[in-house]
């Protein structure tokens, strides 16, 4: 009987002093040597940085729809016309809201810049322009039919730009 539990002693002790001495090792690979008197930082991790968001390059220009007649055609459009690069973009989309003269209304997404801006009746080559004589108020006390230029900023509406002017 004693001399089992001696071997059973003599074996703890092995895996015991096997499993230190495995331990021992492992802290050994892991953990870098440091001279005395230094002290390890820390390596900090990379933070991500976000990248700036782009500025808007586009804006808006919104207005009230007209047509001198009985309602306002569906096929009218409203176009802008880009007076450095003559670009024209137009919208064939009437929006219904009150806020707009006659109820109707559109709203146009264009690259920053200058702008003179029309209505169209594709069928008739009919025009009407945002003029001085819509900002006089569509009288005929207004003598100036004179084209607005509209300016437009980069992520900025444009509103009240209305081409009623059909009688330039």
């Amino acid at each position: 009987m004693k001399k089992g539990i001696i071997i059973a002693i003599g074996v703890v002790l092995v895996i015991g002093i096997a499993g230190g001495a495995y331990l021992f090792g492992a802290q050994q690979k892991t953990a870098p040597a440091v001279p005395p008197g230094q002290t390890v930082s820390p390596t900090p991790l990379p933070t991500k940085v976000p990248s700036p968001t782009p500025l808007p390059q586009k804006g808006i220009i919104e207005g009230s729809m007209s047509f001198p007649g009985e309602g306002i055609p569906s096929y009218i459009e409203v176009c802008a016309e880009n007076q450095s690069t003559k670009e024209v973009l137009c919208t064939s989309k009437h929006i219904s809201n009150p806020k707009y003269t006659y109820g109707v209304g559109y709203v146009l997404e264009v690259p920053a810049g200058s702008y003179y801006v029309y209505a169209l009746d594709p069928n008739k080559d009919y025009q009407a322009y945002y003029s001085e004589f819509v900002t006089c108020g569509l009288s005929v006390d207004c003598p100036s039919h004179e084209l607005i230029l509209v300016e437009v900023k980069a992520g900025e509406t444009v509103s009240g730009i209305d081409p009623q002017d059909w009688y330039k």
